[in-house]
């Protein structure tokens, strides 16, 4: 029998969370410099419909270019049931290795 010891992630805080709108990449860098253990940057109930595809390219900017330092790093998809989540599935993950959690909204 073989198996594959993988190592322990480091813990990190998880005391406070931040939100920040995909459609307002301006936000990202403050985001970054606050004191929140975490960051959540919104693609579904905080963007437009027309602003959908810009936030999305926003965020996969923000996360590639901006230095998040050990902030969990969050990206709340559009619903399973919208036209908009297979594109926020595949294009974030396709492209943004420093994402830690996809949160799915409106489950259950």
């Amino acid at each position: 029998m073989s198996f594959t010891l993988i190592e322990q992630a480091t813990p990190r805080l998880h005391r406070s969370e931040l939100a920040v709108p995909g459609s307002a990449p301006g936000m990202f860098e403050k985001a970054a410099q606050s004191k929140a253990d975490q960051i959540f940057l919104d693609l579904e109930d905080a963007v437009a419909p027309d602003d959908k595809e810009q936030a999305r390219k926003n965020i996969i900017q923000g996360l590639n270019d901006i230095d998040w330092g050990k902030k969990v790093m969050t990206l709340r998809i559009n619903g399973l049931d919208t036209q908009y989540c297979y594109r926020d599935v595949v294009d974030v993950l396709e492209n943004c290795p420093r994402l830690d959690i996809v949160l799915i909204p409106k489950v259950g």
